[in-house]
């Protein structure tokens, strides 16, 4: 793509380098999306804690059976054990293998991971009191990475109410009781907890696969700042 030929923003902000967009549609979706998100952070959201998390999938479900045993292991055969009858694993494995590509889905499992979140991490229980003061504002992204595959999700926390500021408290927490919590979080991959060192890079960095067929930030699930003269 040519960026000389995009009309940039007024207010345009240096385009991350693993951005990717294809024409100037694009371009306003991902620019606007910045930079709303910068207004957040100037409004007061102070990002914490990155975590990121994968979601199972159906190859999960079964295990590589090596079939051969020769020197050293060079053209060992393998073979794939599933735990049902292969003939219900197919449609079972491609039906959950699209699953993972709809946003909707993501969003849905997303929304039951808040719910673990907010009740271990910040002691939450009535979840339909947003309203409330100590109700974080917890933002979630969505993206599929250089591969493409299946989403993934990345969690900005912040550090005001929150139980666990310890890195490997939290880190310990969230692959054990809140990893249990759910059956939509990966078998394979754990939950990676990283500290934000410049929360406008990490902003840049979650919103770069933002364009007009798919923005990264979730409107749904995350509890972003009201300007106090927009509040009723």
């Amino acid at each position: 793509m040519n960026y000389s030929q995009i009309k940039l923003h007024k207010n345009h902000i240096p385009l991350n380098p693993y951005l990717c967009i294809k024409n100037q549609v694009d371009y306003n979706y991902y620019i606007n999306t910045l930079l709303y998100l910068h207004n957040q952070l100037e409004l007061g959201f102070n990002p914490k804690w990155m975590i990121s998390f994968h979601y199972q999938h159906p190859v999960e479900h079964g295990k590589s059976i090596k079939e051969t045993n020769k020197t050293l292991g060079f053209g060992d055969r393998y073979g794939f054990k599933t735990y049902r009858n292969l003939l219900n694993e197919v449609p079972m494995y491609n039906y959950w293998d699209k699953q993972r590509n709809i946003e909707e889905r993501v969003i849905e499992d997303a929304s039951q991971i808040k719910n673990a979140i907010l009740k271990y991490l910040y002691g939450i229980k009535r979840l339909n009191r947003t309203d409330r003061n100590e109700y974080p504002n917890l933002f979630f992204f969505h993206e599929k990475g250089k591969t493409k595959l299946q989403y993934h999700t990345h969690l900005l926390l912040p550090n005001e109410n929150l139980k666990i500021d310890e890195y490997s408290e939290l880190e310990d927490i969230f692959n054990t009781i809140i990893r249990k919590s759910r059956k939509c979080f990966s078998k394979w991959k754990k939950i990676h907890i990283a500290p934000v060192k410049t929360k406008y890079d990490v902003i840049g960095y979650l919103n770069k696969e933002t364009n007009s067929n798919h923005i990264s930030f979730d409107p749904y699930n995350s509890n972003p700042i009201i300007p106090k003269n927009t509040q009723k």
